[in-house]
């Protein structure tokens, strides 16, 4: 009788077990079909997920990148904060918490994590662009100027990148470098904005 009542609670208790899977699976799927239409809708149901699954890696993950695509940094930071710690030494949450970090503005904890990450993987370009970035927002030119050559001369084609070396060799004094910087993004892409105007101070 013990014995049956043992199996009783373990069937019972199984069936609970597939039961919330089953509901995290449909929450899931739920959060990807709503996400082009009802951006809102799809990181409610994203949340029950990550309700439901507190020690569970992706949907932390997933909640982050969902928060960052509704222009929430504070609450995707949050997320892949939480995803990081549950697999540490991966890449992908450090990647969100920089992209955070950098929109909220927040550049020496967005520096000491891009550190992070290129201690793990030294040639990230994500990594480095945006560590490149930090650095011209926190006007250490000469670094940032640096790090976007280093980028261009990896990835010639990069206009980004381009223009980032450009406003650093500016604001570095170093105009005619700067010009020629804008110079080779406007051979690539005629009228650029940003590369237009960049070359118009630095020929003043």
């Amino acid at each position: 009788m013990a014995r049956f009542a043992v199996s009783i609670i373990a069937v019972i208790i199984g069936f609970g077990i597939r039961s919330a899977a089953a509901q995290n699976e449909t929450e899931l799927a739920e959060s990807y079909k709503l996400q082009a239409s009802d951006l809102a809708a799809s990181i409610k149901a994203m949340r029950k997920v990550v309700d439901a699954a507190p020690s569970s890696y992706f949907p932390r993950l997933r909640f982050g990148y969902l928060s960052s695509l509704a222009g929430d940094p504070a609450g995707a930071l949050a997320a892949y904060r939480a995803a990081a710690k549950l697999a540490p030494g991966a890449i992908e949450p450090l990647l969100g918490v920089q992209l955070a970090l950098v929109t909220l503005g927040k550049w020496d904890e967005a520096e000491a994590t891009a550190k992070q990450i290129l201690a793990i993987d030294s040639a990230n370009y994500l990594a480095r662009s945006r560590l490149a970035w930090t650095r011209y927002k926190k006007k250490e030119f000469r670094a940032a100027a640096e790090l976007y050559a280093a980028i261009v001369v990896q990835y010639p084609g990069d206009t980004e990148m381009r223009n980032g070396l450009g406003w650093s060799l500016l604001a570095l004094g170093r105009k005619d470098d700067a010009a020629a910087a804008f110079r080779e993004v406007l051979a690539m892409v005629p009228k650029q904005a940003n590369a237009t105007e960049g070359l118009a101070s630095a020929t003043r």
